[in-house]
């Protein structure tokens, strides 16, 4: 099992004095959350892990890691910055992580023990991480509906009802070689390889529309993303220890 941790974008919409800097290197008791993504990977026995480089890429030299850069940051998105890292999935199982992210290790865990060819972690107490972050939670929040197979029917569309929320995509995924082999002929078919302005969620939805098994990964533990300067103190506040 190896990991990628996607770590190209700036973090527009943060104050400028907090993304002078990759998002990466904000600071969570007193170390970066790329630092503690690297020992959440490290204590599951996952020591392969590759960075897909942007925005100052030059900041990530002093870990000794496999890198790939995504050259166009400036105007990509996930998709594009995923698939610099197209040699690792090809060959190998991968576990993807947003870098703006940080969460329990527990959550790497679930994902070593699931088998299946794309499996996706998703949060189902998501309202109270929510409700920190936004005063209306719907104003953010997308659909996320599993069956009773756990996979994944729905992810990524607007509402208005909490009653079509089963969960929230956190940005923290496995793909087995297979999987990744599905995802680029999706990319291929429908979007004729033109995806750089595409998230990945974009994808998993029309792989689930042409009814691939996407398996939603349950993870009852804490975590937090960084969107905006509040998102920042909601993290800090979660992993205050």
């Amino acid at each position: 099992m190896r990991a990628i941790i996607l770590v190209a974008g700036r973090g527009s919409r943060l104050p400028k004095k907090l993304s002078n800097n990759p998002k990466s290197f904000l600071k969570i008791s007193n170390k970066t959350i790329i630092e503690k993504l690297i020992k959440n990977f490290n204590e599951n026995g996952i020591s392969d892990i590759a960075l897909v480089t942007g925005y100052k890429k030059d900041k990530f030299n002093k870990f000794y890691l496999k890198k790939f850069y995504n050259k166009k940051w400036k105007e990509t998105n996930m998709v594009y910055s995923l698939y610099q890292a197209d040699k690792w999935l090809t060959k190998y199982k991968c576990i993807v992580s947003y870098g703006d992210i940080f969460y329990e290790k527990k959550a790497v865990k679930n994902l070593i023990l699931d088998e299946n060819l794309i499996s996706v972690s998703y949060d189902p107490g998501w309202k109270r991480l929510w409700k920190m972050r936004f005063k209306n939670p719907l104003d953010d929040a997308e659909t996320f509906k599993i069956n009773k197979k756990k996979n994944i029917i729905e992810i990524i569309k607007k509402t208005k009802s909490y009653s079509n929320i089963q969960g929230q995509y956190m940005g923290l995924m496995k793909f087995e070689p297979k999987g990744w082999k599905i995802f680029k002929k999706c990319l291929k078919k429908n979007f004729n390889n033109n995806f750089q302005k595409l998230y990945l969620t974009d994808i998993l939805q029309k792989l689930i529309d042409e009814k691939n098994l996407i398996k939603g990964v349950k993870f009852n533990g804490k975590w937090a993303e960084v969107d905006s300067k509040r998102d920042y103190s909601v993290m800090k506040k979660i992993f205050k220890s």
